[in-house]
């Protein structure tokens, strides 16, 4: 008997394991553990089990997250048993954890509500020109200080600074644009400097000697450095309550180190697009366009994420394709389909265009929680499909806000990835009304692509 119980145990294990690989079972499994749904919306969650082992599922509301002077009679959702599964329906605004359990008491999944109000939003695809100034100044390259001899030195990088390193002071004293640090590292020649470094979060301080440059007749340490990008990209959309806006769908990245900019300050203003480089298999394409502090959007960057940029506008927007609020939908509603691009092709007039849903992912953190294919004919003429300087171009199904593009195919530019309004909204900072229009006094700038600057040798 007691070789037996092991043999049991583990031949329970296996069927255990085996039941788990189970499509049926695997789409239980897979269900989002977070879901938000619009305040009067009935949700089905199907459970695809045989008749007999669905009945042995159970799915239960575990109770809002609220206070505990909250009356228990008074819930966010409730759950109600149907034939293929079971049916949520957001009552009032909150949170509600909703388990599914087998035969009551061993847990499967664990699914986070949150019913939200209706929200409405304009609607972006308003082409922008983008100027981030980043925290501190970026190393992205190492340049020789060609010494009298001939020989190649590199101070900084003999010292131990890295590729993505953020300078933020010079001998104690902050540093925010390439040319003030040039200026110092000139100035401290003879008792050599001490840079504070920030490296994956982590602060240190490093000594560096300048040498002579023949070439430049200054001091240099032999890095390539950069305190900010310029470029062109498409609005997603605008909050008329808080005048918060979100573009891009993605964060801005270094060109050369591809880390991420953390801002220290910025500006969008409006961009006329000039020519388009159509995009081919293996070479990405873009708009190529002007800047316009005069345009229809003018406002500051407070926000870097993963999920685009945020910040707030200096005066009130709208679209001119629409009169009206457009309401959002949140990712349970995507569906694969048909759907529409919001973009600009030339000028600042924003066009709608066709586009394929072709797969919808559980929302993710990666800017690519659906694939979206071009199909209108016209915008392929002119861009073969998806282009840099795209991205933010809001995508609307059903008369709904979806969310926004992000990416490109490289090897098959009619295709890409687009993301969720859950994710953008989610990174949106909480912002109030700006009261006072904040000045801009750029020039017309022609710009290449939002991930474009030039390296500073020091």
């Amino acid at each position: 008997m007691q070789k037996i119980r092991p043999a049991i145990g583990i031949l329970l294990s296996f069927l255990f394991i085996a039941l788990c690989l189970t499509p049926q079972v695997k789409a239980v499994l897979v269900l989002p553990s977070n879901q938000r749904m619009v305040v009067g919306e009935t949700s089905l969650i199907n459970i695809d089990l045989p008749s007999k082992l669905q009945e042995k599922i159970e799915m239960k509301v575990m109770g809002p997250s609220r206070s505990v002077f909250a009356a228990q009679e008074d819930p966010t959702v409730t759950v109600t048993r149907r034939t293929s599964g079971y049916e949520i329906v957001a009552l009032k605004p909150g949170k509600a954890d909703v388990k599914l359990n087998l035969w009551g008491y061993i847990p499967i999944k664990s699914i986070e509500i949150e019913a939200v109000p209706t929200r409405r939003v304009v609607l972006g695809g308003h082409s922008i020109g983008v100027f981030l100034q980043s925290r501190g100044i970026m190393v992205v390259g190492f340049a020789p200080v060609m010494a009298g001899n001939g020989d190649k030195l590199y101070p900084g990088r003999d010292q131990g600074i890295e590729m993505g390193d953020l300078i933020l002071k010079v001998d104690e004293q902050e540093v925010s644009t390439e040319t003030e640090l040039a200026k110092l590292i000139d100035s401290k020649a003879e008792s050599g400097v001490q840079l504070s470094i920030e490296r994956s979060g982590k602060d240190m301080t490093i000594p560096v000697k300048p040498v002579h440059c023949p070439e430049t007749d200054r001091f240099r340490i032999g890095l390539y450095v950069r305190d900010g990008v310029v470029g062109v990209g498409t609005l997603t959309f605008w909050d008329p309550e808080t005048r918060g806006y979100a573009a891009l769908g993605h964060i801005i990245v270094d060109a050369d180190t591809k880390q991420g900019i953390s801002v220290l300050k910025g500006r969008v203003v409006s961009a006329s697009i000039q020519t388009i480089k159509p995009g081919r298999p293996g070479r990405p394409g873009e708009k190529i366009g002007v800047f316009n502090d005069k345009g229809m959007v003018a406002g500051n960057i407070i926000k870097n994420s993963a999920c685009g940029i945020f910040g707030q506008t200096d005066k009130e927007l709208n679209n001119p394709l629409s009169n009206y609020t457009t309401e959002v939908a949140y990712a349970h509603q995507v569906k694969t389909g048909p759907a529409e691009i919001l973009t600009v092709v030339n000028g600042d007039d924003i066009e709608k265009f066709a586009i394929e849903i072709e797969k919808v992912y559980s929302p993710r953190q990666n800017g690519k929680d659906m694939i979206i294919k071009v199909t209108d004919p016209r915008l392929l003429t002119l861009t073969g499909g998806i282009v840099q300087g795209m991205s933010g171009s809001p995508i609307v199904q059903d008369n709904r806000i979806i969310g926004a593009v992000t990416h490109v195919f490289l090897n098959d530019p009619q295709s890409g990835y687009g993301i969720f309004m859950d994710n953008i909204l989610s990174e949106m900072p909480k912002q109030s009304p700006v009261t006072k229009k904040v000045s801009t006094n750029f020039r017309e700038l022609k710009i290449p692509k939002i991930a474009c600057g030039i390296n500073f040798g020091l």
